[in-house]
């Protein structure tokens, strides 16, 4: 039996923490110690690749956009690029007529369709139609050229027109309820000369209906929204 001196000296031995504690209390504080170490270390680790993650989406999303420029009268191809194009979906892929800048009030030339869905476009803050190139998405009353919309479609817009001479309220009325509060990469406009009374457009595609079918329209925009080569998911301008 151990003497109380050597009992005294056995406890003595103990950093003052964990005098007087019996050896199960000592273990469940560093099983809580160990746990909290884990934990922490989890902890970090997912902060740690959720910032990773962060930042390789936004170099994704914003790097095309930034390298693609904007600048002189040739042909580009920034943002997504073709890859991006969805060569399928509910329509044919419209022929290309290619992407170059030209200088505002310049007239397009090599459209495939009314209204364009690619070809020689402007860029610039003032052009004779009274709206920058691009336009700020939204709805107008007026027509706006082929050479203002294409920029649009370019940067993964949708296009709503209608041809409606002797006027067509309810028409009007049902196109604008398909686009949202924001209005961000929806742009809507009168377009006079259409084959058909509503044309829906984005980059290379077009659906040409006679009367509104929304059914059609909700899956040309499900297919081709953001589908186009300088798309760059939610911009707006």
């Amino acid at each position: 039996m151990a003497s109380k001196d050597s009992t005294n000296r056995v406890a003595s031995t103990r950093p003052s923490s964990r005098r007087g504690k019996t050896k199960s209390q000592i273990r469940n504080e560093r099983r809580q110690r160990s746990q909290s170490r884990k934990k922490r270390r989890r902890t970090f680790y997912l902060v740690g690749g959720s910032t990773l993650a962060i930042v390789f989406i936004l170099s994704l999303t914003l790097a095309p956009g930034l390298g693609g420029g904007h600048g002189g009268n040739t042909s580009h191809d920034g943002g997504g690029g073709e890859s991006n194009i969805n060569t399928g979906g509910p329509v044919a892929l419209d022929d290309d007529a290619g992407n170059a800048h030209i200088p505002a009030g310049t007239v397009g030339t090599g459209y495939v369709t009314r209204p364009a869905t690619s070809g020689p476009h402007w860029f610039d803050s003032e052009t004779p139609a009274g709206v920058p190139a691009p336009a700020r998405w939204g709805i107008y009353d007026d027509p706006i050229p082929d050479e203002v919309l294409i920029h649009n479609l370019e940067h993964g817009g949708i296009g709503l027109h209608y041809d409606c001479p002797n006027g067509c309220d309810d028409v009007v009325a049902q196109l604008e309820d398909l686009i949202p509060r924001n209005r961000s990469q929806f742009i809507m406009s009168p377009y006079s000369g259409m084959e058909s009374q509503i044309a829906i457009t984005s980059w290379r595609h077009h659906l040409f209906l006679d009367d509104f079918d929304e059914e059609q329209i909700l899956d040309f925009i499900d297919a081709y929204q953001d589908r186009a080569l300088e798309s760059i998911p939610g911009n707006s301008f």
